[in-house]
């Protein structure tokens, strides 16, 4: 083929695929394959899906869109060309292969792009956005919202790629913009300010990520060797504005005269990368990895509040500063042996360290009518050190057995200052050291063929936790059973995990059990598919916490109780009655019984924004048991060997037991066409 004539064929197939610029539906039709046509030295095929789709919600409208998010219109669903040389040495080149989804109105889009010239150059790219909606009533009463769009772009550019030396250049780009509010509250009674209301805001997003990098692969002597140059640059500066006046349903909004924030923030980030291990597999290998980052980010919060004390005539001011110039130094490496003595011993030890230093100026300043109040940041450093030694010895081809010990301390050290009304308060550095130590084992059966056992266990056990849901006192067990055989595929598993974290001021526990099994089978004609599968989550947890109901009221200890009880199913099948005809019929459903319990229950005049927990005076119960169900349908017709309709129907179904503030259920179905040339 000339030059000029695939310039043509690939014109012509870019200039229709960009017409194609294909969406999911939400039941979408599975993949087909293309008809494939020889032209000279390529084979090329092309396919596209288009259609109309139609969507029916009620209920929350708000959840929904947090969720799904899918509405009505023409759609191009789904859109791909491949271009192939038939020997692998194309004029031009030897592979360019185009997928999209999502494009137009979709809330979710995709597309994929690689061109290869065999030894010479890869290129990928990958752009995907994402139109992300987010204004539920469980979080603030609905009070924070945000509407905006997330474009993520990946560029890789490899020249001559799978040879002893290849060369690496990089973009990408991480941006997302749009409007929303948030609440901050108020803190502290004084003047016009009342501590149990809340400022809102409004917000227009505006944040930007970029990164560069260039590198190389090489290879010898028996070595692969990679060095990755990056340089990331972050920018935020957003637009606030008073959003006090909005009709939202809290009425504890803070009436304000006049606002005025800006907080925006810029940072750079070297990040350099250097990795070694050996090629191919010998008796004693090994690998190692260096991850450097040192940035440094500048940032400013500047808020001015000004309110109207009617009683006084007067107005209340608070000024709030949060500043700095912050260096954050990162470095993360890891280094790995492995030792083959024989085909049935595997030995090998990690030893991985990560250091993270941040340091520098980093104030925050309040000023008010009444009293002033700062908070000077200095430094916070965290060293994490692990090392595991595992053992594999394989006595049998069909049984093998594995142990390990793992260790790792972790220290943390920070220092903070603070300037309250009448006196500074300076802290010494504090630091904190935990070490953990785990043993891990287990075993790899085949009994017989197509049977597979495994099972894996772990005990551990901290001496100074960091948090009070850190491990502590910890094990957990693993079983799994899988069968496959002409068609048929059966497995099982259980998993349990026990966690308790008894420290001086606050005791936490928590208890999980995993049980799964699932099914499918194919006919051997291919003409009958069916899958199922269901599993049951149990979470059991108890904490400590602080309630502080009034300041003449007594600070009560109280313990808070979270129980989820999830139970899954799935089905699916694909059924073909005519040779021309496929049917498909799926069913999910995701019900949490929680605790049990048939309405929350209030003692001591409390009540919660949102009816997700119980007090009996002494003790809060947490859960939320709902149920979400989904059926579908979808047929295909295949109208001409390049030609099929579609048709599809899905339904959404969301139930809270406790509120039906935020139940929905949504018809989704969609009606397409799809053309294979």
């Amino acid at each position: 083929m000339k030059p000029s004539t695939l310039i043509q064929v690939i014109g012509t197939a870019l200039a229709a695929a960009a017409h194609i610029l294909a969406q999911p539906v939400v039941t979408p039709t599975p993949d087909k394959p293309d008809e494939i046509q020889n032209v000279s030295a390529y084979t090329i095929s092309n396919s596209f899906e288009a259609g109309y789709r139609m969507s029916n919600v009620s209920g929350n409208q708000d959840v929904y869109r947090s969720s799904i998010n899918y509405g009505s219109g023409l759609r191009l669903f789904e859109g791909q060309l491949r271009i192939n040389s038939k020997e692998g040495t194309g004029t031009a080149i030897d592979e360019l292969s185009l997928y999209t989804l999502g494009a137009g109105d979709d809330p979710y889009q995709a597309t994929r792009l690689r061109l290869e010239k065999n030894r010479w150059f890869r290129y990928d790219m990958q752009v995907r956005v994402n139109q992300y909606f987010n204004q539920l009533p469980s979080l603030w009463n609905g009070e924070r919202a945000a509407r905006t769009e997330r474009t993520f772009q990946n560029h890789d550019l490899v020249l001559f790629p799978s040879t002893r030396f290849e060369v690496i250049l990089g973009y990408d780009r991480n941006s997302q913009s749009g409007p929303g509010f948030f609440t901050e509250n108020t803190a502290s009674n004084f003047g016009a300010f009342d501590g149990e209301n809340f400022l809102r805001f409004s917000n227009d997003i505006r944040r930007e990520n970029n990164q560069y990098r260039a590198g190389f692969n090489a290879r010898a002597a028996g070595l692969a060797i990679t060095f990755v140059q990056a340089f990331d640059n972050y920018k935020e500066d957003p637009i606030f504005g008073d959003a006090s006046t909005l009709p939202l349903p809290s009425s504890n909004v803070q009436p304000v005269s006049g606002v005025r924030r800006d907080e925006p923030i810029h940072g750079n980030t070297p990040v350099t990368t250097v990795a070694i291990r050996t090629e191919k597999e010998r008796k004693l290998g090994f690998q190692a990895r260096y991850v450097y980052a040192g940035g440094n980010r500048n940032f400013i919060l500047s808020e001015n509040i000004t309110a109207m004390d009617p009683a006084l005539s007067a107005s209340s001011l608070r000024q709030t500063f949060v500043f700095g110039d912050a260096d954050r130094k990162q470095g993360n490496g890891d280094f790995s042996i492995v030792f083959m003595p024989t085909d049935r011993w595997t030995i090998s030890n990690t030893t991985a360290v990560n250091n993270t230093r941040i340091g520098g100026d980093s104030i925050f300043l309040e000023l008010t009518n009444v009293e002033n109040r700062l908070t000077s940041f200095e430094f916070l450093g965290i060293r994490h050190i692990t090392n595991a030694s595992e053992v594999n010895f394989r006595p049998h081809r069909t049984f093998g057995l594995y142990g390990a010990y793992r260790f790792s301390r972790r220290r943390v050290q920070t220092r903070e200052n603070f300037l309250f009304p009448g006196g500074i308060a300076a802290r010494p550095l504090f630091e904190q050291n935990n070490d953990i130590n785990s043993a891990v084992g287990g075993f790899r059966w085949f009994p017989a063929g197509g049977l597979r056992v495994s099972f894996d266990a772990e005990v551990g056990e901290a001496d100074l936790p960091f948090t009070p849901r850190s491990d502590k006192d910890f094990h957990s067990e693993t079983l799994r059973v899988q069968y496959r055989k002409k068609g048929i595929t059966l497995g099982g598993s259980f998993k349990s995990r026990d966690n308790s974290n008894a420290a001086s001021l606050i005791n936490h526990s928590s208890q999980s059990r995993h049980w799964a099994v699932n099914g499918s089978w194919t006919d051997p004609d291919g003409r009958l598919m069916l899958d199922a599968g269901y599993t049951k989550l149990e979470i059991d947890t108890a904490s400590g916490i602080f309630n502080f109901f009034g300041e003449a009221d007594p600070v009560p200890e109280a313990r808070t109780f979270y129980t989820s009880n999830l139970n899954t199913l799935y089905f699916s099948s694909r059924v073909q009655p005519h040779k021309r005809a496929t049917v498909y019929l799926g069913y999910n459903i995701a019900k949490d019984t929680g605790d049990g319990r048939g309405a929350p229950v209030f003692s001591d005049g409390l009540e919660p924004a949102y009816p997700n927990f119980s007090f009996d005076g002494t003790n809060f119960y947490n859960s939320f048991p709902l149920t979400y169900q989904s059926p579908s349908a979808r047929f295909s017709i295949a109208l001409h060997e390049r030609v099929s309709w579609n048709f599809g129907w899905q339904f959404y179904n969301y139930d809270e037991r406790f509120s039906g503030d935020q139940n929905y259920h949504a018809h989704v179905s969609y009606s397409s066409f799809r053309w294979s040339f």
